[in-house]
Formats: structure tokens, C-alpha cells, sequence
């Protein structure tokens, strides 16, 4: 059985680590001074490092971690079996100069026979004249990203350069290649077990006692989709990757690839993508599906109906809104993985003052080479940037509330889940960080850490 009536510990319980100051170095970015630069072309020590069981380190919250009361309230009994079928193993190693970036790495152990059938792997390797970080994951339920191993600086730019992508999306007009569909090997099933959507969502039974091949399918079906994350900035101290529902509560501001299946878009569109030549919208059903998604997160359902999931809003921003968030799938541009490495596109963040630029720059589809640069404030008409306030002092407490469970296995109440003096320090992370869905192939390069200039504005 779940928690009945329990108050569960705040996600504002565990201390929170300093901000480590870092060095300056001289700055080739107007407004900005350039502190880490990594090319990948020194070795990394991942030999020096080995997988270990997921449950000897800390669970990130209670909510939707891994081991959530959330899933066991909804699904009941039948799904600690169903998750205890498996083990889980995680692997870290740090890379550049002062180890200023961190691998983090996720795999499944099928039969839990301490043998990883399919892990994902991290190396570098020459491409060209350059070199570069190749992210692979074989199987769905692996997972790895890069991000920055201490927490960001009050104000920063962050940028790297992807080279090669190859999670999903259509090529030469077909999402069936290489062997593949949608970017998803086709032996065995591809499904979200354990960490299914909510019980009562349209389209499966919801019984966590199915066999793992009768959960949704994220190859093909109603819920098929493959992605990856092109540029996050998320609340969690040392992320790592985690199931896919987990981070919808975690995330601040995000820049992501979300290639849907046929299958998923229906008869409907499947949300609309911006022609910034143009300032008009086309339907994602009419795109490559190789879209990218420029959105903040906003606040939550607190109280979720029975059988479903909790979430934060989804907000997007394009060049067809003039950089307005709006509460509907739109994404800001095309992308063109058939031209890479040839052709490269540039991803950066920056947190200034006032709010999130988020900026992409390459050659998209329909409209040619561009940088599209899009700045949102950390609260507008009432509706803030999740967990924005990285210290106490940025936020009041205005939007703070109680997320609300009531389900067939157990109630729990969250309170407090963004009090008055609270403070959310930042990591970025760039990769693939679902263990239950996004499989694939991606290679980046350049990845850079900027501190703000004394008086500087550019928003």
C-alpha cells in the first residue's frame, strides 16, 4: 500500500551546496568572459570509474524518482514487483579542466545478474580536423549526459556545438532506416515499464502487473516518440538520468528534439512548427519531424486526478510569437540532421538579470542559416519560470503550493514545494536523460562556460 495521508519531506530539505566561484580567463563573447572551454581532445579518465547499483546513492525526491511514491500510490503492489524485476546501474566520471563537467551515466540490468546487457558509453573521437564527445545509447532504457559538475554561477552563458544526431526523426522522408524505426532498434518490445503514464490514462489498462512488452510502446503507438535533449537548465543537485516522467517536474527552462511516431500524431497535427521566414506556423504531421522545441516550465497541476501524472506546464516560445510563451506545442524551428557533420548547429543559454535567453543557430529547414534567440523573463502575467530563483533573495513565495495526491493505493501531500526562502542552484545538462524512452547516436563538441561582465546588458 501507499502512504495514507502522509506529509512527505520538502524538496527544500537537503542543504544546498555553495556556488563555487571560477576563474576568469580572457572573453572571445561580447558581454561575456569565458571561464571553461572543452573540445574533447584530451582522454578521459572513465577507465578509473566502474558502474555501481543506483540505490547506494540518495533518491533525488519522493515524488517521481525512480522509486516514487507517486508510482506506488497509483499502481500498487504490482509495481514495486514489476520495478524490482530489474536492477539499475549508475556510473560518473568528470572531464575537462578542474573536472568542471561530469558524465553521468544509467543502465539496466535486465536479469539482475550484475551483467549490463546493453549500456550506453561516452568517448571522445576525432571527427575531421576536430574532435568530439560521442553520446550512445543502444538500448531505451540507458541513459547519458553531460553537465556541469557544480552548480552554474548566478549569471552565464553556456554553448556547445552538435555535430551528429541520430535520435529519431525522419530521413530522406521515412522514419524506417538504417535497420531502425523512429531511431529505435526493432528486437524485443520498447515499452515505459515501470514508469508508465497514469493508471487511468486513455489507451492502456494501467495494470502494473502486464508484461513489460504490454506497457506503452515509445517505438510505435499512441505514446511512440524519440528525442534528446539539445540544452537544459534543471534544479536537481548532480543530475542524472532518470525516468521520463521524473524530470517534467524538474526542468527550468529547456531546448529538445521531440520526434513523435506517426502513430502518436493521429489524425491531428502533432503541434505546429514556426517558419521564421515567414512568421507562420505549418503542422509538425507536414515536418521531418526532426523539430526543435524552445520552452520553460511553469507551475504545476498541485492536485493531479486520481490515475494521473503530475507535471509542469509546457510553455513554447518561436519566432512566429515574437518570443511570447505560449501553453501550445509549438516548436521554433527545423532542423536537418542529413547535413551534419558538414553542417553543425550551435546551442547556448544564458541567465542574466532579468530572465533566459535561450538561442539556436544553424541551417533549418525552409528559411536557410539563422541564430534564433529568444529571451523570456523569470515571471510574466503571473506565470514564473519554475524554481527561476537561484538564491533566497530573487523570490518572495508567491507561488508556492501543495501538490496533492489521492489515488486507489494511498494519498500524499507534498508541501511546500517552493517556499519563501527557498533557492534552486542550476546545472545544465545535454544528452539523453530518459531511462525509459529516447534511444540513439549524438556527438557535440565546444562545450563553453561564460560569466556575466560587469555592466552588461543584452537582453
Amino acid at each position: 500500500m501507499g502512504v495514507i495521508g502522509a506529509t512527505l519531506l520538502s524538496l527544500e530539505a537537503a542543504p544546498q551546496p555553495p556556488i563555487i566561484p571560477l576563474p576568469s580567463n580572457p572573453s572571445n563573447w561580447p558581454g561575456w568572459a569565458l571561464v571553461y572551454e572543452e573540445d574533447f581532445s584530451t582522454p578521459t579518465n572513465a577507465e578509473l570509474t566502474s558502474w555501481l547499483p543506483d540505490e547506494t546513492f540518495a533518491p533525488f525526491d519522493t515524488i517521481l524518482d525512480d522509486r516514487g511514491v507517486w508510482y506506488q500510490n497509483d499502481y500498487g503492489p504490482a509495481w514495486q514487483t514489476a520495478f524490482d524485476s530489474f536492477d539499475t546501474y549508475r556510473r560518473e566520471f568528470t572531464v575537462g579542466q578542474d573536472g568542471w563537467l561530469t558524465v553521468s551515466l544509467s543502465a539496466r540490468d535486465w536479469n539482475r545478474d550484475g551483467v549490463i546487457e546493453s549500456p550506453p558509453s561516452f568517448q571522445t573521437a576525432p571527427l575531421g580536423d576536430d574532435h568530439v564527445a560521442v553520446l550512445d545509447v543502444p538500448d531505451h532504457t540507458g541513459g547519458v549526459i553531460i553537465r556541469s559538475t557544480d552548480p552554474l554561477p548566478p549569471y552565464y552563458r553556456v554553448q556547445y556545438s552538435l555535430r551528429t544526431l541520430d535520435f529519431g526523426g525522419q530521413r530522406a522522408g521515412s522514419i524506417e532506416y538504417d535497420g531502425r524505426l523512429n531511431g529505435y532498434a526493432r528486437d524485443d518490445c520498447k515499452t515505459q515499464h515501470p514508469w508508465g503514464e497514469g493508471s487511468r490514462t486513455p489507451g492502456w489498462s494501467g495494470d502494473a502487473s502486464a508484461p513489460l512488452c504490454d506497457w506503452q510502446s515509445v517505438r510505435e503507438g499512441p505514446y511512440a516518440y524519440n528525442g534528446f535533449h539539445f540544452l537544459a537548465i534543471v534544479d536537481v543537485l548532480d543530475p542524472a538520468p532518470r525516468n521520463n516522467h521524473f524530470w517534467h517536474l524538474r526542468r527550468k527552462v529547456l531546448m529538445d528534439a521531440f520526434s513523435q511516431h506517426p502513430d502518436r500524431v493521429g489524425d491531428g497535427t502533432g503541434g505546429r512548427v514556426c517558419n521564421a521566414a515567414t512568421g507562420t506556423y505549418y503542422d509538425y504531421r507536414d515536418s521531418s519531424f526532426n523539430t526543435l522545441n524552445m520552452w520553460i516550465n511553469g507551475l504545476p497541476d498541485w492536485t493531479p486526478a486520481p490515475g494521473g501524472l503530475p507535471a509542469n506546464s509546457q510553455w513554447f516560445m518561436t519566432p512566429c510569437s515574437n518570443g511570447v510563451a505560449e501553453p501550445v506545442l509549438s516548436s521554433a524551428a527545423e532542423l536537418l540532421p542529413e547535413l551534419m557533420p558538414g553542417e553543425s548547429y550551435r546551442f547556448a543559454i544564458e541567465r542574466t538579470e532579468t530572465g533566459y535567453t535561450l538561442e539556436a543557430t544553424g541551417n533549418f529547414a525552409r528559411v536557410g542559416r539563422r541564430s534564433i534567440r529568444l529571451h523570456r523573463p523569470f515571471v510574466v502575467d503571473e506565470v514564473p519560470i519554475w524554481h527561476y530563483n537561484v538564491e533566497a533573495t530573487q523570490y518572495d513565495g508567491r507561488f508556492d503550493g501543495t501538490l496533492m495526491q489521492q489515488d486507489t493505493f494511498g494519498s500524499a501531500r507534498w508541501e511546500h514545494l517552493w517556499p519563501a526562502g527557498s533557492a534552486y542552484p542550476e546545472h545544465f545538462i545535454i544528452g539523453d536523460p530518459y531511462t525509459n524512452a529516447y534511444e540513439g547516436r549524438a556527438s557535440l563538441t565546444d562545450i563553453r562556460l561564460y560569466i556575466r561582465t560587469p555592466a552588461t546588458t543584452r537582453d
